[in-house]
């Protein structure tokens, strides 16, 4: 499983379209809220990029994929199921305010106690792509990778948690 700060950056990085959304309908209301969004998410994004740039310098280590299934597809389901509804909830009073940022504090807690960090597109915008790729012993990993990938490929990729490795 990656490390909670490696899982903690995949969460907040995924809803950084979220966070823009939130800007856009917040700009001219609540200005404030809506730049402080908008710099929490885009801050998200930035230290994500840069982790996985500054990552690829880390040892490698070379493994074969047996099996592979791309897992980007599951980000259009993230986003009907968790973004959409928050675009359409109303924020007239400090109540409805507080009700979500308690509810995105349990789907952060859920996020990252979890194996949903192939839930991202953020991942997706950036070029990258998510695969669950099994290697000949039979361990199932995540791989975050800027191609695509075949069986019987060999790789040369980087740790980034016991589950999740990233293609240098």
């Amino acid at each position: 499983m990656p490390t909670v700060y490696t899982r903690l950056l995949l969460f907040v990085s995924s809803y950084f379209p979220l966070a823009c959304i939130f800007a856009v309908l917040y700009f001219k209301t609540h200005r404030a809220f809506a730049i402080i969004v908008f710099s929490l998410g885009l801050a998200g994004v930035v230290v994500l990029l840069v982790f996985l740039k500054l990552a690829r310098r880390f040892a490698g280590l070379q493994i074969e994929i047996t099996d592979v299934r791309r897992l980007d597809a599951e980000a259009m389901s993230y986003l009907v199921t968790y973004v959409i509804p928050f675009v359409a909830l109303p924020s007239d009073s400090w109540e409805r305010g507080v009700a979500l940022a308690l509810f995105f504090v349990v789907l952060s807690i859920l996020y990252v106690n979890s194996n949903m960090i192939h839930i991202n597109p953020s991942l997706n915008v950036f070029g990258f792509h998510l695969y669950e790729i099994t290697t000949p012993d039979g361990d199932v990993h995540a791989l975050i990778t800027h191609r695509r990938l075949r069986r019987g490929e060999m790789l040369v990729v980087t740790r980034l948690g016991d589950d999740l490795f990233l293609e240098r």
